[in-house]
């Protein structure tokens, strides 16, 4: 049985713009099968600006956080993942060349079909997406303001993440490999 949360649009109005913000997750028990691939762990040694997001989420991650009126206690860190980052890119890269905010990507992908694509056999993923923020610092801490970005963020049921962004449109990807 499959379950997906989608949060349309979240825009928070800031003193020097708009900021918009979008979250989906899906977890699935067997019922899509991915294209089998290598094993996730293709991991690389993050750039200064991965591993400050990553950072960033880890210690989040390690002291519990409000979401929105719920707490979510400690969970483990999540790792950087290559194919997770690349997916994270191409979908950037989308989003600012076309200038929309979405999770529906070229051809009508989705997060699953695109991180499928990157060479990722998922059984859970969730994806973060965000525009208008220069740092990492900012835009992680927008996603913590937005209940089910922050969700995203302390899930148990993700194991890794890469981050990238294109302009201002940051891509968010987590995962939990086969």
């Amino acid at each position: 049985m499959s379950r997906r949360t989608l949060l349309h649009s979240i825009s928070i109005v800031v003193a020097f713009g708009v900021l918009s913000l979008v979250s989906c997750t899906k977890d699935d028990n067997n019922t899509v099968t991915p294209v089998p691939t290598t094993p996730s762990n293709t991991n690389s040694t993050p750039t200064a600006s991965e591993q400050k997001l990553l950072n960033l989420v880890n210690n989040t991650r390690a002291n519990g956080c409000n979401c929105g009126s719920t707490f979510y206690p400690a969970v483990a860190p999540v790792t950087w993942n290559d194919k997770l980052e690349a997916a994270a890119q191409a979908h950037s890269n989308w989003m600012n060349q076309n200038k929309t905010l979405s999770h529906t990507g070229a051809n009508g992908s989705d997060a699953g079909d695109r991180i499928t694509a990157a060479g990722y056999n998922w059984r859970a993923y969730g994806e973060n997406v965000a525009v208008g923020y220069a740092k990492e610092e900012d835009v992680i801490q927008g996603w913590l303001n937005s209940e089910g970005h922050c969700k995203n963020i302390m899930s148990s049921n993700f194991t890794e993440m890469g981050v990238a962004v294109s302009g201002t449109y940051w891509t968010q990807e987590f995962g939990a490999p086969f």
